[in-house]
């Protein structure tokens, strides 16, 4: 698909605003068939809203304290009416730019060990780039797999169902609709070598190809609220809960729920050890960062990541095992 229409605004963050670790998450795995791309600086994005589908190029034109954002929209047709407008607001909401992050920097003050790290990227957002279809899509590859495997199964499925989008020089993939998953039988999801999540993809797609699932009155519901309406879609755990409390809908103090990788790289990050409870570090966590607390683990995974694009850190390597 080639999105020749192309429209520009300018978006002014709420200060500070860190624009790289904002857009850029190098914890999140890299499959073949990109769903988005970086650079220092700049990013590039597909954007499903409802059957629409766009590219997205964000620049970074401000500083940290005066923060701009350059955003280019790309659409296979012209924009109608109020269009840009709704894309607007859904970036908005997406990657938080109006977050007021005053609370938490005071509370990141106060943390001698970790301060380092909250300074150095100051501003930061939790970045939702997906949808929640999109956001479970990724959760389900995720489930019981090593980084390498969910990158595979991610690709195979894209490149039998994904949309292929060139929008400006870039040439990028998107997730399809739930309505087409909805069509095709589990033995033919299947044959992607996904195993059991054939099951759960297809029923999940079924849900929301029929409306079952409202994304923007989860918005507005409460943790717990929103918590307990995820649980109920079929094959969704505590884990992919999380991800989606945190990445979807904002929802910062969600840490009750602790994968056994993920355990293991607490461990270190806050220990220094092997292995810790995950109980005592679930508990620890909140204890200290209350509210903020999915934050603040976010700015210290984030972290590791991104000093492993430069440096080897042995540990990290054995666990994540990209």
């Amino acid at each position: 698909m080639k999105l020749s229409h192309h429209a520009s605004f300018t978006l002014y963050p709420k200060p500070p605003f860190h624009f790289d670790g904002t857009f850029h998450k190098p914890s999140h795995f890299p499959n073949a068939l990109k769903l988005e791309d970086w650079v220092p600086g700049k990013y590039w994005q597909t954007l499903r809203m409802g059957k629409r589908l766009y590219g997205l190029v964000f620049e970074s034109k401000g500083t940290s304290r005066k923060p701009s954002i350059r955003a280019s929209v790309f659409s296979r047709k012209p924009f109608a009416g109020s269009e840009l407008d709704a894309v607007r607001n859904e970036i908005v909401y997406r990657f938080e730019l109006d977050k007021d992050l005053r609370g938490f920097n005071a509370l990141a003050r106060k943390d001698h060990r970790f301060f380092p790290v909250f300074k150095e990227w100051m501003g930061m957002r939790n970045a939702g780039q997906y949808n929640l279809y999109e956001l479970l899509v990724i959760g389900l590859v995720l489930q019981n797999a090593t980084v390498r495997r969910s990158a595979q199964m991610l690709d195979a499925l894209l490149k039998k169902f994904g949309t292929k989008v060139v929008f400006g020089s870039k040439t990028l993939h998107a997730i399809w609709l739930p309505k087409r998953l909805s069509r095709v039988s589990e033995d033919d999801l299947r044959r992607l070598k996904i195993g059991y999540r054939a099951k759960f993809l297809k029923r999940l797609s079924s849900d929301f190809a029929r409306g079952m699932v409202d994304e923007m009155a989860l918005r507005h519901a409460s943790a717990e609220e929103a918590k307990q309406a995820l649980m109920r879609l079929y094959g969704v755990g505590p884990e992919t809960v999380r991800i989606l409390l945190f990445e979807a809908f904002h929802h910062d103090g969600t840490f009750d729920h602790i994968a056994p990788w993920q355990q293991k790289i607490y461990s270190r990050l806050f220990y220094g050890r092997p292995l810790v409870a995950a109980a005592r570090i679930q508990r620890d966590i909140q204890r200290r960062y209350g509210k903020y607390a999915m934050l603040a683990v976010h700015y210290i995974w984030e972290d590791v990541f991104w000093r492993r694009k430069h440096e080897r850190i042995p540990w990290l390597e054995k666990e994540i095992r990209m």
